[in-house]
């Protein structure tokens, strides 16, 4: 019996190709009970790091070259000199915590884009196995898009694009997932030679972009045009170069059949259940007509003016999200912050200054550089060389995603860049080594691995805590939301742990825990809170509600006030500070107050804010006073349909006792039009009138009265005072003047008057309008 032969079986290839099927599953890794699927991401990625970094550490002399080539390549040293420079900004933070936070993630990107390129160096026959794995997981992920988007149909006959998952947190995640991936399926159809399995390739980008068709991310077709245009310069490029033969031209069709058949197929049959691509990619534009656009570029200015003040030194690593609150102040609703700046590039700019702008953009540069060089000097062959180039546009696939959105925050696309960034750098490095014959450096092997254990370790613990923390406040925020207190005061103090200090939308956690406290009136306790979660994020000023809400049950009404009125002016769109803040104006009767919150209060005609701005106000000012009486008419005309609003504006430029006169007056007018004594009737409601001039039904009753007793002018002066300054758009005012109209002689003049009225719904206006105007 023949014995195997285990001497030509290569451990170490095995071994890398799991570990990197491990990195490149990452974003398959579920909530695990976290609020964001992020947290299990991301303590999973410090874990693999781990695993590498002991690994390499054991089989150091056979890494040992790769290694020393990989240290002193000037992509990594980039990368090590923006993590340095990022460890710095822990000195000026707003929030210290966050940037240990955010240094433990950007440490770990590191470390697995270090781990990927010494793994791609075992790694036997890379051109095959890379691009099959990263087809195989773009599949899988396509596969569960889909079969989201037929259970909507299914289910609701319509596919909703927002809920269009697949298996990351949100849509503009799952379509540069999918978008990144298309360039290796492009590199195998033009590697494999049977035409069968050309076209079943073929067949994923069809489904892949069917599938992008109705996430409708713009930002992913935006992405995809770059493929394209790449893909179609690629292979013009290498027929006028290389190859002039028209089955070079031929393969750009395995990519624009393709686009063209899923454009005919969405428009066909997905168009109509609410996935219209074509419409959708329509609205790409820079217009800041568009919401999203000019939220971008708000934000863009935000930052911009932030790096322009703050040139060196920036906020902080992870700690725009807190100073974009003071920026965007004005525009911010509730609590829901510009959490991101949605540019990888300039939010770090803002954070790190123009130094840690330049370090992050260069890691991109010398990418960049690195293929230029390989496709112009080196020996590789064509098949590389085209593998090269659709990495290149990989590359520009995430460059996209990085300007308009926040892949850096994303466990899941930056695992492919992670990749695409070591075969570059791996493919330069043995470039450089033919060259220059690096010899490998022992000491700074071992050196820079244990570093890097004595850094991952600590990693593991934040990203550890941070999980612990998400699922912790899965509740906490279920709480907060709805108002309630679930949680037993008893485990409140431990109920997620220190890092971090604030949750997923910035609120302080100290101060969500405070609220507990302060419901159980320890206000001791929670004032002590409140302290610590003000220094952990002093621009939401949620804390400063609570205090407000303390000294108000302590009948401390003017300390209560001081925070309530810092709380509204720091956020006043917020309803929770706007509303704390005017019932404590209206407790205190405190006028000026009043009147320095009122533009901040209608600066976005909110109609909560009028309505309690004129509630409290009303109850402050002298009745009829003209400054309040004028915005409570420009009430009327911004909210015409609102009743309580006409009500409001009645109440304070007539007060309760005019409005109870002129009905008074209203119904003893009735009771002689009743009678048939129209005179009479004409006069009590013309005093009513008086009483009310507000009141359109005042003036259509008087005008009625004048009618009946042949006092036309004045009738039709009273009927006009209805439709010109009152316009209730009941018809009856119409059909009023019409009827006077007829009555003058003008039956002519009356008609489009009864069209008006009968449109409007007004039921009498029918029979006169089929009398005097067919």
């Amino acid at each position: 019996m023949a014995k195997t032969n285990y001497s030509n079986f290569d451990y170490n290839s095995i071994i890398s190709a799991l570990m990197l099927l491990l990195y490149l599953s990452l974003g398959f890794i579920p909530n695990w009970e976290a609020v964001d699927k992020i947290a299990p991401q991301w303590l999973v990625m410090s874990i693999l790091n781990l695993v590498s970094l002991l690994y390499f550490i054991y089989n150091r002399k056979k890494i040992s070259l790769a290694l020393t080539l990989n240290l002193k390549g000037k992509l990594s040293l980039t990368y090590l000199l923006f993590i340095i420079w990022a460890m710095c900004s822990f000195i000026y933070a707003i929030n210290q915590t966050e940037v240990i936070v955010n240094l433990s993630r950007q440490l770990n990107v590191f470390l697995m884009f270090f781990s990927t390129v010494l793994f791609l160096y075992f790694l036997k026959k890379k051109l095959r196995f890379i691009p099959w794995l990263i087809t195989i997981i773009l599949g899988i992920e396509i596969y569960s898009v889909l079969n989201e988007a037929i259970n909507m149909i299914n289910s609701y006959g319509s596919i909703d694009s927002g809920a269009l998952k697949g298996v990351t947190a949100n849509r503009n995640i799952t379509a540069f997932s999918l978008a990144i991936k298309i360039p290796f399926i492009l590199f195998l159809i033009n590697e494999v030679k049977k035409g069968w399995l050309k076209i079943f390739l073929s067949g994923i980008i069809f489904l892949v972009l069917i599938g992008l068709s109705m996430i409708q991310s713009r930002a992913s077709f935006i992405a995809l045009g770059l493929t394209i245009i790449a893909y179609i310069f690629l292979h013009t490029f290498i027929y006028f170069k290389f190859n002039k033969k028209l089955i070079q031209l031929f393969q750009i069709g395995y990519l624009v059949i393709p686009v063209i058949i899923s454009i005919i197929v969405n428009q066909t049959f997905l168009s109509n259940k609410g996935a219209d691509a074509v419409s959708r990619a329509a609205t790409i534009s820079i217009s800041t007509n568009d919401g999203s656009v000019n939220q971008r570029l708000r934000y863009y200015e935000d930052v911009l003016t932030h790096m322009s003040s703050n040139p060196i030194f920036g906020v902080g690593l992870g700690n725009w999200k807190l100073k974009s609150i003071e920026y965007d102040s004005r525009d911010i609703i509730g609590y829901v912050v510009p959490y991101h700046a949605h540019s990888d590039f300039i939010q770090l700019g803002a954070e790190l200054g123009i130094i840690g702008f330049l370090l992050y953009l260069g890691i991109f540069i010398w990418a960049v550089y690195y293929v230029l060089i390989l496709i112009r000097y080196s020996d590789l062959d064509i098949n590389e060389k085209v593998f090269l180039f659709l990495l290149l546009t990989s590359l520009g696939v995430y460059f996209v995603d990085a300007n308009l959105n926040f892949p850096i925050a994303r466990p899941q696309l930056l695992v492919i860049w992670a990749l695409i960034m070591a075969l570059i750098n791996l493919y330069y490095l043995k470039y450089q080594n033919k060259r220059l014959k690096i010899i490998p450096n022992k000491k700074l092997n071992f050196s820079f691995l244990v570093l890097s254990i004595l850094l991952v370790v600590p990693s593991i613990y934040v990203t550890n805590k941070v999980y612990k923390s998400l699922k912790g406040q899965m509740f906490l925020l279920q709480d907060f939301n709805s108002n309630q207190f679930n949680i037993p005061l008893s485990q409140v103090d431990n109920f997620v742990p220190d890092i971090p200090n604030i949750t997923v939308t910035t609120i302080p956690i100290n101060s969500v825990k405070a609220r507990y406290y302060v419901n159980a009136k320890k206000y001791d306790k929670a004032l002590k809170l409140i302290e610590k979660g003000t220094k952990a994020n002093p621009y939401l000023y949620y804390s400063e509600i609570l205090k407000s809400q303390i000294f108000q049950e302590k009948g401390q009404l003017d300390s209560a006030k001081f925070y309530a009125r810092k709380a509204f002016f720091g956020l006043p769109n917020n309803g929770l500070h706007t509303s704390r803040y005017i019932n404590l104006i209206n407790i205190t009767r405190d006028i000026e107050a009043l009147e320095e919150s009122f533009e901040l209060l209608t600066e976005k005609n909110d109609i909560n804010n009028w309505k309690n701005y004129l509630i409290v106000a009303s109850g402050l000012y002298p009745l009829k006073d003209k400054l309040l009486t004028d915005k409570a008419k420009r009430a009327t005309e911004l909210f015409p349909d609102n009743q309580e609003f006409k009500q409001l504006y009645s109440a304070i430029a007539i007060g309760p006792e005019g409005i109870n006169q002129s009905a008074s007056f209203s119904a003893k007018g009735l009771e002689f039009y009743n009678s048939k004594n129209y005179k009479k009737a004409a006069e009590f409601y013309e005093k009513a009138i008086e009483a009310n001039p507000l009141d359109y039904t005042h003036f259509e009753n008087a005008a009625t009265a004048n009618y009946m007793i042949g006092n036309l002018e004045k009738a039709l002066d009273q009927i006009n005072a209805v439709m010109n300054d009152l316009n209730p758009l009941n018809g009856k005012c119409e059909f009023i003047k019409a009827l006077i109209f007829i009555r003058m002689g003008d039956p002519i003049g009356a008609c489009p008057l009864l069209a008006t009225s009968r449109d409007s719904g007004f039921a009498q206006a029918e029979a006169t309008f089929n009398q005097y105007c067919r």
